[in-house]
């Protein structure tokens, strides 16, 4: 500036200068100091802020509205829909943790059935619960299920606590849990965040950022409550949970018949396939299951695992999990056969190996056939014991057992018809 302008004109165009200052100062300098002075600052440059633009109220307002329309319409014909007792709310949205309506519809029926009420849920045994809920996967749900139950039935006299704070103090009740049977069941305004509501939202915001990680996950919580409408909180949770299941899908969304296509930001920038955002998948870690194949007059021995852990309080061929793909030594299957089966029992060939990938573990199962003892100790195996058994094929059906696990035991089946030392998958 002061190598441009003279200096009683840098004088006139400081920041202190008095309109006194200006006398004697060309015309054309007074117009532009006066111009100059009276300029708008312009704020510094900054980035953008992470994630999405805040939505205005205008635009949450019709996607309520045609929202809470639609799903008034169209809703699925799921057969807890409309359903006001809470318990039965609750039993449902356990199931559809990680597993498709589709998939848990039928099992919804047949588990209440077993256990009507949450006072005959928390009177059963786990082993039934567990049993009942063969099929579904996660069986972690299905034991925070039946702690619960027995908590509410010891401390909240057997019905639900209708607070959001009581509701998270239940196992199993985390953020999405508490939300759904919170919002259904009692009309809680708080939301219910599932992996189609966590996609529906992604897309509407066009959310740059991971979801799976704190700050996108944040970001879609922040939404979905600001979102939530005054009155039937839940309606609005089931409608956004029914948009991702049959509209705005993980592959091939059907946007052209989206009733929010028109206010979906990830629709007008082209991004829709690229959300949500996810950080890179790690590959499951591998495992490996060593059992023992013990059968005599057709039955099978089987064990029952701790309730602790992978595959907690399910039915299993005797013996141990080890991380990655060891080989373990003759005298370590020989061990496991005393253990598991008592004195004189031997080990035999192996006779299969099955691989099933879970979401987190890549498990190789690897199936030996242990030899009963010779001589006065072969009536030994006929005793049952306390978390062991020796199970025919009736028992094996009725049994609490891994999908896993049925599979490798089919494997090891087809190894003993076929050929031993067979690898399926």
């Amino acid at each position: 500036m002061r190598r441009l302008v003279p200096r009683m004109a840098y004088n006139a165009l400081h920041p202190k200068s008095h309109p006194a200052r200006l006398a004697g100062v060309p015309a054309y300098l007074a117009r532009l100091a006066f111009v100059m002075s009276n300029r708008r600052k312009t704020p510094p440059s900054r980035p953008p802020a992470p994630g999405a633009a805040a939505p205005k109220p205008a635009w949450r307002r019709r996607v309520r509205e045609r929202l809470l329309g639609w799903y008034a319409q169209e809703k699925r014909g799921l057969p807890w829909r409309g359903e006001r007792e809470p318990y039965r709310i609750w039993v449902s949205e356990a199931m559809l943790q990680q597993t498709r309506a589709g998939t848990a519809a039928p099992r919804y029926a047949r588990f209440l059935a077993r256990f009507p009420t949450l006072r005959a849920l928390a009177d059963a045994p786990l082993e039934a619960v567990l049993a009942e809920w063969q099929g579904l996967g996660y069986y972690g749900r299905a034991r925070s299920l039946h702690r619960a139950a027995r908590e509410v039935a010891g401390k909240f006299g057997g019905d639900l606590p209708r607070d959001l704070e009581s509701l998270r103090s239940l196992p199993g009740f985390g953020p999405y849990l508490a939300g759904a049977v919170g919002s259904i069941a009692f009309g809680l305004r708080t939301p219910a965040v599932d992996g189609n509501v966590l996609r529906v939202l992604s897309r509407l915001l066009d959310l740059p950022l991971p979801v799976d990680k704190p700050e996108g996950r944040a970001a879609i919580e922040k939404e979905a409550q600001a979102l939530l409408p005054p009155s039937k909180p839940g309606d609005f949770n089931q409608a956004l949970m029914d948009l991702g299941a049959r509209l705005c899908r993980p592959r091939r969304p059907r946007c052209g018949e989206c009733l929010l296509e028109a206010l979906c930001a990830a629709r007008k920038t082209g991004t829709v396939a690229k959300r949500p955002v996810k950080s890179p998948r790690r590959a499951p870690r591998e495992a490996t299951v060593f059992q023992l194949w013990a059968e005599q007059r057709g039955k099978l021995r089987l064990a029952r695992r701790e309730e602790n852990g992978l595959f907690g309080g399910l039915w299993e061929l005797p013996g141990w999990m080890a991380k990655g793909r060891p080989e373990p030594p003759e005298k370590e299957w020989q061990r496991a056969c005393a253990k598991h089966l008592g004195p004189g029992w031997r080990i035999g060939e192996e006779i299969a190996r099955a691989v099933r990938v879970l979401t987190h573990r890549k498990i190789l199962f690897v199936l030996r056939q242990a030899l009963p003892p010779k001589g006065k100790g072969r009536k030994a195996w006929l005793k049952d014991e306390d978390g062991a058994v020796w199970a025919d094929a009736e028992t094996l059906a009725a049994l609490p057992l891994s999908n896993a696990q049925r599979a490798a035991i089919a494997a090891g089946r087809r190894g003993i018809e076929e050929g031993q030392g067979r690898l399926f998958g």
